[in-house]
């Protein structure tokens, strides 16, 4: 067996290779229970498994570093989804081959095409329901969370161009999902509700959401979903409010109000 030890630096002992976590753990395991001795110099299986705390240790600062505000739960996440990707290979050319695209960019690659197969199975979906178009289950099922609100909050909520969110709000007040009345503070807008017949429509839709969700994550744990909502909540959040803020600026005038310090 080959020993995980790894000092502060991170650097391995020469003639030393690290193996992935989930061994080193199993291995202590192991040995500590048949008490083995591993080589010709008769390393006790005590040393060992101090072996295998500290590289435990070294596994939580590599793990805390990338992600401070991160629980033990988190980490335990961690650990788990990097055992569950251990030995898979990308389909089609071999890695060598692949043209380099930065890390970010295979993210937003991979949640892009999980968002657009998602959104094939949600219009499929929503075609069994009443709903008079596939997005009007955003809308309603954000109306019914946050209760009345005005038609432009809405829409920004949603992150959806003004044209846009005005036609398919119009939509939904003319199929009678939604209703609408004065603002009493402002005269110029409007405020929106569920109607009560919107609100039966968005019950029965739940049931057709959840069924495309599930097939989205089939086969992907319950622990590695939980763990990708942990790392990219903040992301979320902070995007949430920043889009809202800069809609409709420049480019160059995004980019450095998000960047801050970093625009050179």
């Amino acid at each position: 067996m080959k020993l995980g030890l790894c000092p502060p630096s991170g650097k391995h002992p020469a003639g030393l290779e690290a193996d992935s976590l989930p061994q080193i753990l199993s291995s202590a395991i192991g040995e500590a229970a048949t008490g083995a001795r591993l080589d010709d110099n008769r390393i006790h299986w005590k040393d060992v498994c101090m072996n295998k705390v500290v590289a435990l240790v070294n596994e939580w600062d590599r793990f805390e570093r990338s992600h401070p505000d991160g629980e033990l739960a988190d980490f335990c996440r961690y650990i788990l989804a990097r055992r569950e990707q251990e030995g898979a290979e990308l389909p089609g050319r071999p890695a060598d081959t692949l043209p380099k695209i930065p890390d970010t960019g295979m993210l937003l690659k991979t949640m892009g095409r999980i968002l657009a197969a998602f959104q094939l199975y949600h219009k499929a979906a929503m075609a069994k329901t009443e709903l008079p178009f596939p997005d009007a289950f955003f809308y309603m099922n954000f109306l019914r969370q946050f209760g009345e609100l005005r038609k432009t909050d809405l829409i920004n909520q949603l992150l959806n161009e003004y044209t846009t969110g005005m036609e398919a709000i119009n939509k939904l007040i003319k199929a009678g999902l939604i209703t609408e009345r004065p603002d009493q503070t402002d005269r110029r807008a409007k405020l929106i509700s569920l109607s009560k017949k919107g609100e039966e429509v968005l019950l029965s839709c739940y049931e057709y959401v959840g069924k495309s969700g599930e097939m989205i994550f089939k086969g992907v744990g319950p622990e590695t979903v939980k763990l990708c909502i942990g790392l990219l909540s903040g992301v979320e959040r902070r995007h949430s409010a920043l889009a809202i803020e800069l809609k409709n600026r420049d480019f160059d005038e995004i980019y450095a109000t998000i960047m801050g310090d970093e625009v050179g």
